[in-house]
């Protein structure tokens, strides 16, 4: 039985998904458009917490790209959806995303290659007016900045995975 277990988890672990190398750096923070917390926690927290989400987005849809690659992104700014309404939350300051907002995002990337080459790079504006609010309502409050990672993993699949696919 030991034999069983340890054979399945070599073979497990040998499927295991090997995802390119990712960097995220957030640049000039202070300066983002709208990362405005509303009052429900501090506004660093807030910050670490959405940088945080970000970045995992990108980690995870890394997944989609070769293990030989290296994906460096500097973000620029972040707009998130929604707005901060003052005082709707019981006298507290809240988000709140109607279906007219939407989620934009800023940053310049650089796609290099196992020996350093620079496959692509550019600026990359996301912004996405059709992301179904519909999915927001159903599964986005339950999930962090929800939009905002359908925004990068929409970006993944339309834009970079076609791209290196064709390389």
């Amino acid at each position: 039985m030991k034999k069983l277990i340890v054979a399945v988890a070599s073979i497990v672990l040998s499927l295991s998904v090997q995802a390119a190398s990712v960097s995220v750096e957030f640049v000039k923070k202070e300066q983002y458009q709208d990362i405005e917390s509303g009052s429900n926690q501090s506004q660093p927290r807030f910050e670490e917490r959405l940088f945080n989400v970000i970045k995992s987005s990108f980690e995870k849809n890394s997944e989609k790209l070769a293990n030989d690659l290296v994906l460096k992104v500097s973000v620029l700014d972040i707009d998130l959806a929604g707005t901060v309404a003052h005082g709707l939350g019981m006298g507290k300051n809240i988000r709140h995303v109607s279906d007219r907002d939407f989620p934009r995002m800023l940053f310049y990337m650089i796609l290099e290659d196992k020996n350093g080459n620079i496959v692509f790079q550019g600026r990359q504006n996301l912004k996405e007016k059709r992301i179904s609010h519909k999915d927001f309502r159903m599964k986005g409050s339950q999930s962090d900045f929800f939009l905002e990672t359908a925004l990068v993993s929409k970006w993944f699949d339309g834009v970079l995975v076609p791209a290196v696919a064709r390389l």
